[in-house]
């Protein structure tokens, strides 16, 4: 009875491992573009690709700004890209509607900052994303939009 019992414990905590890897990876996968980022109903404005690499000639992050017409609300993100996806760099996603105050999201990550939310019914956005990056030395590069995309 006692030998069922563990084996029992064994194959169900087993089975929550199994569950657990199973439950994981489509949110690991879910993550490998803005829009799944951001969640349904997001679509890409405007992006742009920050942090040159000269030593593979591509660049390490890209900045987006999203829109869901159904809620009103933007969102933005800084997603890792070519050589950098999976390496922990410093990484930052923000927004600003006129006449508030910058919402970010700074840290190190491994594929993104964000996702970074902002309703600006009526009012204009500016953003802004960030990476550090290694390219004969260690460098941050960013970039910040004027105001625009006013709603």
């Amino acid at each position: 009875m006692m030998k069922r019992r563990i084996l029992s414990v064994a194959g169900a905590l087993g089975m929550a491992g199994v569950v657990g890897v199973i439950g994981a990876t489509p949110a690991a996968a879910a993550a490998s573009t803005p829009e799944a980022a951001c969640g349904s109903g997001y679509y890409v404005q405007e992006s742009h690709t920050i942090g040159f690499d000269t030593t593979t000639n591509k660049p390490a992050a890209r900045v987006s700004l999203l829109y869901n017409a159904s809620s009103g609300n933007n969102c933005v993100v800084t997603m890792h890209i070519n050589g950098y996806v999976g390496a922990a760099n410093l990484t930052e996603a923000g927004i600003l509607v006129q006449g508030g105050t910058w919402k970010r999201d700074k840290g190190t990550y491994s594929y993104y900052a964000g996702p970074v939310y902002a309703s600006a019914a009526g009012k204009c956005v500016k953003y802004t994303g960030g990476i550090e990056y290694v390219s004969n030395g260690v460098f941050w590069d960013s970039y910040t939009s004027a105001f625009g995309h006013c709603g």
